[in-house]
């Protein structure tokens, strides 16, 4: 079959429109990609940076370094093991602004033993710490779990007068890791302020929880659920599920 000179010029041109809308697709497609990789990395920095400021709390340190000062006179070698906490404490807030990759749970749990010890000392007989770990074979963002911890002694155990438990328990499903912070206090409404101890009689929003939603969401596709009641305590639950819809697991 011959194509006749006009004919084969209508095929070009159409040829030629057809491969011009594939390169702009790919074009756009590039460009839109592009986008939301530099957002989601914008929206992690700032991230990243809001929850390392957001644990340095001046009204924390100087507690903890008051308890540590009266220390030194009654049990030196107390006062040594709160000050060998506090720098790992300070060290790995600030190692975490550099953090681009996951962690491990028992990394985590480090962190969190080491803030929870400065705590018990601050709080005394007022504080209960209690764990149940069951699972530890995953791995999460860091300071993502020790900021929801930090909230459960302030907001639940530090805003009531008879001080109360903190709890931390891990395990798994067929689907997700779980993760559940969980107090006796006394309950807060999580879009608004609450007052505790450590608030120099002011008030305090929860610590760094938009930025641990953040950190979870975009590093691992995690989620977290908040359950509280007035006067009965808080639970946070955060889920992580063991592979992400890109196939990655986080294991």
């Amino acid at each position: 079959m011959l194509i006749e000179g006009n004919d084969y010029n209508k095929i070009l041109l159409v040829y030629s429109i057809a491969v011009t809308v594939a390169l702009l697709g790919i074009v756009c497609f590039l460009i839109v990609s592009s986008s939301k990789k530099k957002a989601q990395a914008e929206r992690m920095e700032k991230a990243k940076l809001e929850i390392m400021f957001s644990q340095i709390r001046p009204h924390f340190v100087y507690n903890v370094l008051n308890s540590i000062y009266y220390l030194c006179e009654i049990d030196p070698m107390k006062a040594q093991r709160a000050i060998e906490n506090f720098a790992d404490y300070m060290r790995t807030n600030l190692d975490s602004i550099d953090g681009q990759s996951l962690v491990t749970f028992d990394e985590e749990m480090t962190h969190i033993e080491k803030y929870m010890e400065l705590e018990k000392m601050r709080f005394g007989d007022d504080l209960t710490i209690k764990y149940d770990i069951k699972v530890t074979d995953f791995k999460l963002p860091s300071l993502s779990i020790q900021p929801l911890m930090e909230n459960a002694v302030k907001h639940g155990v530090g805003a009531s007068e008879n001080g109360g438990s903190v709890m931390l328990a891990t395990e798994e499903t067929d689907t997700d890791y779980v993760v559940t912070v969980s107090d006796s206090g006394v309950g807060y409404n999580p879009h608004f302020k609450n007052k505790s101890k450590d608030d120099q009689g002011g008030n305090r929003s929860h610590v760094g929880l938009q930025n641990v939603r953040e950190r979870l969401d975009i590093m691992c596709g995690g989620k977290v659920d908040i359950y509280t009641t007035d006067g009965t305590g808080t639970r946070v639950v955060v889920r992580i599920p063991k592979e992400s819809k890109a196939g990655k697991k986080y294991k």
